[in-house]
């Protein structure tokens, strides 16, 4: 399994498996955010956020088991084991 890691802190596997699986399936996904300030600043995050080319509907697609938790503004929650991460399509505002 591929490891995102910054500054020596790698990202935990959940946020790992998130973005490699939705690369899979042909979408581009980084982890940003809080999650990437708190790290490169040596703080462990409390939660996690990855933007994605893929829309909404095929992140519910991917992942089985997510939560609505902004459809018009491109965010779905994927629950994934070892944790979740709201996942949100591309914007440009």
């Amino acid at each position: 399994m591929r490891n995102m890691v910054i500054h020596d802190a790698a990202f935990p596997a959940f946020v790992t498996e998130i973005c490699i699986k939705l690369e899979d399936a042909g979408y581009k996904a980084y982890a940003v955010g809080g999650c990437v300030r708190d790290m490169l600043m040596g703080r462990m995050p409390g939660d996690y956020d990855v933007t994605t080319s893929a829309p909404p509907e095929e992140i519910q697609r991917i992942f089985p088991h997510t939560v609505s938790t902004g459809i018009a503004h491109g965010t779905v929650t994927v629950i994934v084991d070892g944790g979740q991460a709201e996942v949100t399509t591309f914007r440009l505002d």
